[in-house]
């Protein structure tokens, strides 16, 4: 797949030489984001911003970068490190349950010791519980929406 729309979303892949960003956030840590832009498309987000770094001319919502990074090559670099998965986009989007790569990466940071934060909307995350429970310190934040489905 190099480029596709389903539903109304342009899909593309982009690689990417490291998934791990180091974080400025108070969370601390390091920011961890499976894929650029986000399909909620929620009218309040503020990682809408992000749109001006993609080079995407869509508007926020509707396009979404399916990232490839090679594999983490020493997990144990983030023993004792927040690592939070889903600070501009939801860790697990709709897409997720196709592509796959929050579960990829929690595949890769398995023993690795870092404290895991997940950021979504979703109960797709409980998919992942197995590799969750092998994990030592993780936290899922989950946001609810309102019921004003225009908002």
């Amino acid at each position: 797949m190099a480029e596709i729309v389903e539903s109304g979303v342009l899909i593309r892949d982009v690689e990417t030489k490291n998934i791990m960003t180091k974080s400025t956030l108070p969370v601390g840590g390091y920011s961890v984001n499976p894929y650029v832009g986000c399909t909620h498309g929620c009218k309040y987000c503020y990682a809408s911003f992000m749109k001006r770094f993609t080079g995407h001319t869509e508007p926020w919502g509707t396009f979404l970068d399916v990232k490839h990074w090679p594999a983490i090559k020493n997990p144990r670099k983030y023993a004792g490190q927040r690592v939070v998965i889903g600070s501009v986009t939801d860790g697990y989007l709709p897409q997720e349950e196709q592509f796959g790569n929050a579960r990829r990466l929690l595949e890769q940071l398995k023993g690795s010791g870092a404290e895991i934060l997940i950021c979504t909307k979703s109960d797709l995350v409980v998919r992942d519980i197995d590799l969750l429970k092998e994990m030592g310190k993780v936290t899922v934040s989950w946001s609810i929406n309102t019921l004003d489905e225009g908002f």
